[in-house]
């Protein structure tokens, strides 16, 4: 399949190189005759590339006059490039010389020297040309102008890349196995510390998509704790593993690189957590491999129920890895659910047309049950004829049974109907990335472009980026691309491909694209690769310097711990792209201006301190990046003379701030510059950006404070500026030194944008007036305003009919926002109207001075207002007492730091009936809350009470609510918070069948003043009451499905009444500290089996020891005594002298606290806590022994020891410790000698 590229290749180089020959005809005096006879050549030959494209898979002598043609015509294109330099150079000479700057920046040129190089060579192209167009008519080849038609097949190569998450459209006939996998997954029955089930079937048909469905399906989320998404693709390299498990959690790389670190780590993360871990596409079934990581990671976990679910292509990785269930085989889709596919990609919801059901059903069944395969021609066939459906239809060939050649046609099919041959070539180029690799949009075509793929377009008025995103979107339109992530504009960030396409791409390029683990002289003998991926991590990576070498234009190195480019540049002539992103490259060397034709340099979050000066020689340069360099302390004296530099990605950090080029006025071809700081000296000032017209994305304009004027302010020209979608102007506050507030205002004024500005954020404005031409940005999707403290007045924003997203923060001076924030006066009677028609996110924080959000004015109730407004946060505005009450579509409300609690929340409950989750922060005046806040948001989920000193109790009842009233909304309700309180007396919930039976988190703590906790729905006892009174009664219903239970820090609760029977599904119980608490939890602790962590006591002195020993009730000897249980809290009374014996059975045990008991010696039954590794003994006043040596060193697992306030305990250790003549304190104390970390009353000991 590598031979389908040969001709796009070709096609590609002849016209780059005709028309660089054009353009370079009459600027090389002496030349004008070899250029044209060039040219004229170049475009005879090219008439006979159609044919040769379609015989030289076939008929070999064509393709080896092809593969002639691609080196005479890459050699003729870097003459011309050379040519171009030349030019460039010397233009930049002529420049400085009118300057009356004396320029030994580049070298003085010998130009007798370099004629007679460039004559030589271009005759020697010429005349090699020659003889490949007279070989062309020899070979019978015929000269064709059209559209061309190719197909060819080829072979695979397995590889992937992956992720959690999924867009995919054509998720069809898959339903039934979401749901059986998920029920699997949650079943509650399961013991096993680790199960695996596989995911097999052939490549396409839908594996990772339906991981990807069964990761994020809410049960999925609900019932793990962790859940990690690991792509494997490649060898089953177990480190690599571990490391990726780590970056799934978000964890930030070690500072040691060891297995053994990174299993610790894993286990602190996991440890007595139920956990789901995809492996995405594994391909290796090496046992020892397998075996290797599973034993590591049961040791991280010793809670039962964790799963890995893994994707394979390969029945005999799921052999061996299905040790705990069948493999699940995904099968093939009908005729019918892929025609489905076809259509929903071709129609969308409009109806097939005449003609075309037949047709398409038919091409529907050579997709063989693959749903990417009826993607894929589903979008090759949108907006085309009955003509071209069918040609399509009769050039699906059958398969011939094969499982994995009809997607491997249809897709070879796709990338031969691309109608661009660097089309082709963009996406082959794909191949250069390594497994996992998300790719950047921006990124990508700034490759493409350095490549040579991309040219500008005059007829349609296209630059290379336009031509690049356009073929971008093509590819992404073809699902060649897929799984795109975009900003808060729509623009697409990232992408990534299927694990086919890319095998595909892998294919077509063998023989352009080389990935080396490790660098071997043999391979690159008489292959004339183009691109070099390097992913070797050794110290130092040696490259073989012969000829195929220099053939290389993109150079990669991945993850390289030290390299020598120094050495290599004499040998990159044709380098284009040099990538050394996240190398440990220190610095560029000087002789990097050796390398002419580079257009794309990324050293990118690498150590450099500086750019070398030579680098601005490099007058080819198209595209910098140097982002997260922290170390980079100065751009290059020279930097404003890389005159064709056009993408200019630096810094991403605070730190950046006062870095900037001198005059970046002079790079008239940017487009991309994400910052720009202001300063005082010549070459910073705003003006440098007037003629940088061409900008586009982000750019932030920092220290405006610097700008004194509207007229310096004018001179940056950002309203001649279309393409910038977000801009940030940033002010710092230096100095009190300009009292004057319309100095400022008219700074802003000068800073108007273009209309076509998509995000505006102002921080820190000086001035007390915000400009009018804020308010005639149409296209405005985002707008933030913060910290201007001196703004009287907010613009008119309603009428901004894609306003998204709007953030108000440290507007001090606002008092009010009313008619002039909606724009009212534009409303017309009798016609109906929206203001804020798009918002859905809305932020007013720190409006310290607001008293009042008045309702827009609507006289005749034809005007609504936010009718989609979904998520509202109010933080500190303490003296709001109004805002709006029509809110038709609000979900999320979040409020925090008010003053006038209760008007606020009457308005709630009285306004909103749509809540799905509600929080209230620190709001005075909020003495209960009202009934009617449940009955008219029946969907409540989740509900937060944070710092409501004012409360007293939780729901308002009036006296006569009789006790089994049906309180409508309570229903939904799956997690309450209720912190710090201190005023709240009670919490009590009216007894129904239907109230909390979706809870399934219930956290309390820091309320001081509670005193009764009224649950009836985890009480048995109060349904058995009222069973006896009479026999219509319902029965209780079922128990409730609450997984974590959570009240500390209330000293004064009296009365919890609760039945663990109510509550099997609880994983986390914590009961600390309740010094008052009589009534102790019915039943017994150990019914709780998914229970991870413990903590209980002590409860008031009445309850005997006994009964608190009770709880921990022992089960039948055939039953696991907390089989997922691996942290426990046990806090006692000074007077209870023993401890639950059935400890001894907690076999997944990690972590021990004990608190407050009464014992003298540890038991020594402590030895059966096999799992055990961290114990911590606090205020234990008659603890004067541990175990018995022999017990604590069969702890072998335990790795800390913490003991505080245990006096008889330490002063025993002393005693032994100041005995004994060694330099360690402890290492006579033999009991705890081998542990690795002690620490005794705060202090370190060891470890």
């Amino acid at each position: 399949m590598a031979d389908a590229l040969l001709g796009s290749t070709v096609q590609v180089l002849v016209q780059t190189a005709i028309d660089l020959a054009s353009e370079q005809i009459g600027l090389f005096q002496g030349f004008k005759n070899d250029f044209e006879k060039l040219r004229k050549t170049l475009t005879q030959i090219q008439a006979f590339l159609r044919d040769a494209e379609e015989k030289h898979v076939t008929e070999r002598f064509v393709k080896l006059w092809l593969e002639m043609l691609e080196r005479v015509a890459f050699d003729a294109r870097n003459l011309l490039d050379d040519f171009n330099y030349e030019m460039n150079r010397r233009r930049i000479e002529i420049q400085n010389q009118m300057k009356r700057k004396v320029c030994f920046f580049f070298p003085l040129s010998n130009s007798i020297a370099f004629r007679l190089k460039m004559f030589k060579k271009i005759r020697q192209i010429n005349m090699d040309l020659e003889r490949i167009h007279r070989e062309a008519l020899a070979c019978g080849l015929q000269p064709r102008t059209g559209a061309r038609d190719s197909s060819h097949g080829g072979g695979f190569k397995n590889s992937r890349e992956t992720c959690s998450v999924t867009v995919d459209t054509s998720f069809v006939g898959r339903d039934n196995d979401v749901s059986a996998i998920v029920t699997q997954l949650t079943a509650t029955s399961n013991n096993e510390t680790i199960s695996v089930l596989p995911i097999v079937g052939m490549g396409g048909i839908g594996k990772t998509t339906l991981a990807q469905k069964v990761f994020n399906d809410p049960k999925i989320k609900e019932h793990f704790v962790e859940r990690m998404w690991v792509c494997v693709s490649d060898a089953l390299n177990v480190n690599r593993l571990f490391l990726l498990m780590l970056e799934s959690l978000n964890e930030p790389m070690l500072e040691v690189e060891s297995r053994e670190a990174w299993v610790d780590r894993l286990k602190e993360l996991l440890d007595g957590k139920k956990y789901l871990l995809v492996l995405d596409d594994v391909w290796d079934n090496g046992l020892e491999q397998w075996n290797d990581f599973l034993a590591c990671l049961k040791g991280t976990s010793q809670a039962t129920g964790s799963w890995i679910l893994v994707t394979t292509r390969d029945q005999g990785v799921a052999s061996i890895m299905g040790i705990s269930s069948p493999p699940w085989f995904l099968e093939e889709l009908s005729d019918d659910q892929c025609w489905l596919i076809i259509k929903e990609n071709v129609f969308g919801a409009q109806e097939v047309p005449n003609g075309l059901q037949d047709i398409g059903f038919k091409i529907a069944q050579k997709c063989q049950g693959i749903p990417l395969a009826a993607s894929v021609l589903g979008n090759m066939l949108r907006n085309k004829g009955i003509d071209e459906w069918q040609a399509l239809e009769g050039g699906i060939q059958s398969s011939g049974g094969d499982e994995n050649i009809a997607v491997t046609k249809i897709l070879k099919l796709s990338f031969d109907h691309l109608q661009h041959p660097s089309l082709k070539e963009c996406l082959a180029y794909c191949s250069t990335f390594p497994m996992g690799f998300r790719m950047e949009r921006n990124q990508l075509i700034q490759l493409w472009m350095a490549e040579g793929f991309l040219h500008s377009n005059p007829r349609k008025n296209m630059c290379m980026e336009e031509v690049g995103n356009e073929y971008f979107t093509i590819l992404l339109d073809s699902s060649l691309f897929q799984d795109v992530e975009k900003d808060d504009y729509g623009n697409v960030l990232n992408c990534q491909m299927h694990d086919l396409v890319y095998d595909m791409v892998q294919s077509i390029s063998e023989g352009k694209t080389l990935r080396l683990e490790e660098t071997r002289e043999a391979i690159f003998q008489d292959k004339p690769f183009r691109y070099l991926a390097v992913e070797s991590g050794g110290e130092e990576i040696p490259f073989p310097l012969n000829e195929s070498f220099s053939y290389i234009t993109t150079l990669i190195l991945v993850e390289n711990k030290s390299i020598n480019i120094d050495g290599w540049i004499s040998s990159l002539t044709c380098l284009r792209v040099l990538n050394l992103a996240s190398s440990c490259v220190n610095e560029l060397p000087e002789s990097i201006n050796k390398l002419s034709h580079l257009r794309y340099l990324d050293s990118s979050d690498t150590p450099i301190k500086t750019l070398p000066e030579s680098l601005c020689q490099l007058n080819n340069l198209q595209t910098l990046r140097v982002r997260d360099c922290k170390s980079l302390a100065k751009f290059p004296k020279n930097f404003k003379i890389l005159m064709n530099l056009r993408h200019f990605d630096f810094f991403s950090n605070h730190k950046s701030r006062d870095l900037t080029p001198l005059e970046v006025s002079q790079l008239r071809s940017l487009q991309t510059l994400p910052f720009f700081n202001i300063g005082e000296e010549a070459g910073r000032q705003i003006r440098q950006l007037r003629y940088l017209k061409n900008l586009s994305g982000s750019l932030e304009i920092r220290n405006l404070e610097l700008v004194r004027s509207k007229e310096e302010a004018e001179s940056a020209n950002l309203i001649g500026k279309p393409n910038i979608d977000e801009l940030r102007l940033l002010w710092n506050e230096l100095d009190n030194l300009r009292d004057n507030d319309n100095e400022y205002n008219q700074v802003l004024d000068g800073l108007q944008p273009h209309q076509n500005l998509k995000g505006l954020i102002i921080e820190r404005f000086f001035g007390d007036r915000l400009s009018t031409w804020i308010e005639k940005l149409e296209k405005l999707v985002k707008f933030e305003l913060r910290n201007c403290k001196n703004c009287k007045e907010l613009p008119t924003l309603g009428r901004m009919p894609f306003l998204i997203y709007l953030h108000l923060e440290g507007l001090d001076n606002i008092t009010t926002i009313g008619p002039s924030f909606y724009g009212e006066s534009t409303v017309h009677s009798g016609s109906s109207s929206q203001l804020f028609p798009a918002l859905e996110h809305l932020v007013l924080e720190n409006m310290l001075s607001l008293r009042e959000w008045l309702e827009a004015l609507d006289h005749d109730g034809t005007v609504v207002v936010f009718p989609v407004l979904n998520t509202m946060r109010i933080k500190n505005c303490p003296k709001i007492a109004t805002f709006p009450r029509h809110l038709p579509c609000l979900k999320n409300l979040h409020i925090e730091h008010m003053n006038d609690g209760s008007e606020i929340l009457t308005c709630i409950c009285n306004s909103f009936e749509t809540l799905t989750s509600l929080c209230i922060d620190n709001v005075n005046g909020l003495t209960e809350l009202p009934i009617v806040l449940f009955e008219n948001n029946p969907n409540l989920a989740n509900l937060k009470l944070r710092d409501c000193r004012d409360m007293i109790q939780f729901l308002d009842f009036s006296s006569d609510v009789g006790s089994t009233q049906y309180l409508v909304g309570l229903e939904s309700l799956e997690e309450l918070l209720v912190c710090r309180c201190q005023s709240l007396k009670s919490i009590s919930i009216p007894r129904a069948h239907q109230h909390l039976t979706a809870l399934r988190k219930l956290i309390i703590f820091m309320c001081n003043g509670l005193t009764h906790l009224s649950i009836p729905q985890v009480c048995e006892s109060a349904w058995d009451s009222c069973s006896s009174l009479s026999s219509d009664t319902p029965p209780p219903p079922p128990p409730l499905p609450l997984e974590k239970l959570e009240i500390w820090g209330c000293p004064n609760l009296i009365s919890f009444p609760m039945h663990l029977s109510r509550t099997p599904s609880l994983s986390f119980l914590d009961i600390p500290y309740s010094k008052k608490l009589n009534d102790l939890p019915k039943g017994k602790l150990y019914s709780l089996t998914s229970l991870r962590e413990l903590g209980i006591g002590p409860f008031s002195k009445t309850p005997e020891l006994h009964s608190f020993l009770d709880l921990f009730g022992a089960l039948p000897p055939s039953h696991p005594y907390f089989p997922s249980l691996s942290k426990l809290i046990l806090y006692g009374w000074p007077h209870w002298e023993s401890l639950p014996e059935q400890l001894q059975h907690l076999s997944a045990l990690t972590v021990l606290e004990l608190d407050s008991f009464g014992v003298k010696l540890l038991p020594d039954w402590f030895g059966k806590l096999s799992s055990l590794e961290r114990l911590y003994l606090y205020n234990c006043k008659k603890l004067e022994n541990l175990p018995s040596d022999q017990t604590m060193r069969s702890l072998t697992r335990l790795t800390e020891l913490q003991i505080e306030m245990c006096p008889l305990l330490t002063e025993r250790r002393n005693s032994e410790s100041s005995s004994s003549s060694s330099t360690d304190p402890i290492s006579k104390w033999s009991k705890i000698s081998h542990i690795p970390k002690i620490i005794i009353n705060g202090q370190r000991i060891r470890g």
